[in-house]
């Protein structure tokens, strides 16, 4: 036993003093590698505290390469030790703060005290410039002992419970290492105070063993931290598995009813056909021909553009991959929304204009995620209008936002802008879809000198959607599209104007 106490109290000269150090280095370089590679801020905040730590350590042990080095540059050690100390300080709470989530927990308190360690790292570098200005060194450690320590100090217990009350998984590890290296701080100070230099040799040993102890904790607790990450991410990444999986069966099963019916009529036709007169028959077989050709669009309105299928789950896939996962989780959501409301639309043979804006709205946001800035979506609807009062069909609008982003847009630098305006002119209402892209003479001469050129159906498919309900509802509903050029709205661009022509519901 007395042996054990005479290899502790030779600590600075028998290699442990040497081994505590040599580790703060090696977990400041290992941290930072995994900030680089994580872009976590507490590995980077845990590197900095790691690396002021060792080399305020660094003129502790005795008969190494490390005395040398302090003997080599003594004046600089001893004008820095005390900042040093100071920046541990800042340095650990910060990591504090992003390990366990402070800042989202306690938003007020955590801003007030990034104020607090703004305003008093300012007032510290004004003492530490006076060092070299007007001798002030003990004036700046007056400052650090009696100023900075006691505020700190009630900082600590107020952090001390605020952690306490958090739900982090890590907070039990982090509170162990934060007492551990406290307590041991604590006794070396009781045990050498009033007492002569040597006394804090013998005693630096706790130190050490609170250094060692405390790393032990942290590591453990990053450690756990990116666990609880990793199975944060595979959840996400199941849920969007299930999430696609469940808005395809349901996709598939509308499908499949409407098929069936489709089947149903073609039957009908066939025995009407086998008993009707030619002229009657000729009457009955366009009535069905017609609800057939209206199942058929029904049919293909539910059919989601696969490309943009496959490009919202990848954009996805992209902040999962980012660890943006609230971000992932955000679209993830509205993704699942619009398949809702498609689906739902495709049942019906007419929807409000209030409705198809807020699938076109849905529609957008998803597409825009693969441009940097995004792409600005703005609405100016007449204060007179009441959008749920007009009638239209169902995702009658969204080749023609398809056609903005992928035509328009996709190709064009800059700012891109989409907007949509709705006034109550004398026959009715005028919607207009304007965008200020490249055009469709520059998409034409783009697409034409693509290998694979893509066959867009959709403004045809919306012409026929429009004679249909045209008939069905005894409206006059219509199309135009318009290119404009060096407006006062931009160089170039496209704009879709429909006229419903209808009363105007004030």
């Amino acid at each position: 036993m007395g042996n054990l106490q005479v290899f502790f109290e030779n600590s600075n000269r028998n290699g442990l003093a040497l081994m505590a150090v040599s580790i703060l280095f090696y977990l400041a370089a290992f941290h930072l590698i995994l900030f680089l590679k994580n872009k976590e801020k507490y590995f980077l905040y845990y590197s900095i505290y790691s690396l002021v730590n060792a080399v305020a350590l660094i003129g502790r042990p005795h008969d190494s390469f490390l005395k040398d080095i302090y003997f080599a540059f003594p004046e600089f050690f001893k004008l820095t030790l005390t900042p040093l100390q100071f920046a541990s300080f800042i340095v650990f709470s910060y990591f504090l703060i992003e390990i366990l989530h402070l800042k989202s927990h306690y938003p007020k308190f955590i801003k007030f005290y990034l104020h607090y360690t703004i305003f008093i790292s300012l007032v510290y570098m004004v003492f530490f410039l006076g060092v070299f200005i007007w001798d002030g060194y003990d004036l700046m450690r007056s400052f650090y002992f009696f100023g900075f320590i006691p505020i700190t100090f009630v900082f600590m217990l107020i952090g001390i419970f605020l952690i306490i009350k958090t739900d982090e998984k890590v907070k039990a590890q982090i509170l162990y290492g934060f007492l551990t290296i406290g307590l041991a701080s604590f006794l070396v100070g009781f045990l050498t105070v009033g007492k002569e230099a040597n006394a804090t040799d013998r005693y630096f040993y706790i130190f050490y063993l609170g250094i060692l102890i405390e790393n032990f904790f942290f590591t453990y607790a990053l450690a756990l931290k990116q666990r609880s990450i990793f199975d944060e991410k595979i959840k996400i990444q199941d849920e969007l598995v299930h999430r696609f999986k469940e808005n395809d069966d349901l996709r598939a099963q509308l499908n499949r009813q409407l098929q069936d019916e489709i089947v149903q009529k073609e039957e009908k036709i066939i025995k009407l056909e086998s008993d009707a007169e030619s002229e009657r028959m000729g009457k009955i077989k366009a009535l069905y021909e017609r609800e057939i050709t209206e199942l058929h669009l029904r049919s293909l309105r539910s059919q989601m553009n696969p490309h943009f299928i496959f490009n919202a789950l990848n954009s996805i896939k992209v902040f999962l991959i980012d660890k943006e996962k609230d971000w992932a989780i955000l679209y993830l959501n509205r993704f699942s929304k619009l398949i809702r409301l498609v689906l739902e639309s495709s049942r019906k043979a007419k929807i409000s204009l209030g409705e198809e804006l807020e699938i076109a709205k849905l529609y957008l946001t998803l597409e825009s995620i693969r441009f940097d800035d995004g792409v600005d979506l703005s609405m100016e609807i007449a204060e007179d209008i009441r959008l749920s009062e007009i009638d239209i069909p169902p995702l009658l609008l969204q080749p023609f936002f398809e056609n903005s982003i992928w035509h328009g847009l996709m190709n064009k630098i800059g700012e891109k802008w989409i907007k949509v305006k709705v006034t109550c002119q004398e026959k009715g209402y005028l919607l207009s879809i304007r965008d200020n892209g490249i055009g469709r003479k520059a998409s034409q001469e783009i697409n034409s000198r693509r290998t694979m050129k893509k066959e867009s159906i959709g403004m045809s498919l919306s012409q026929e959607r429009l004679e249909l309900f045209n008939q069905n509802e005894r409206v006059k509903y219509q199309f135009e599209i318009i290119d404009h050029e060096n407006d006062q709205l931009g160089p170039s661009g496209t704009e879709v104007i429909f006229y419903l022509e209808t009363a105007c519901i004030n």
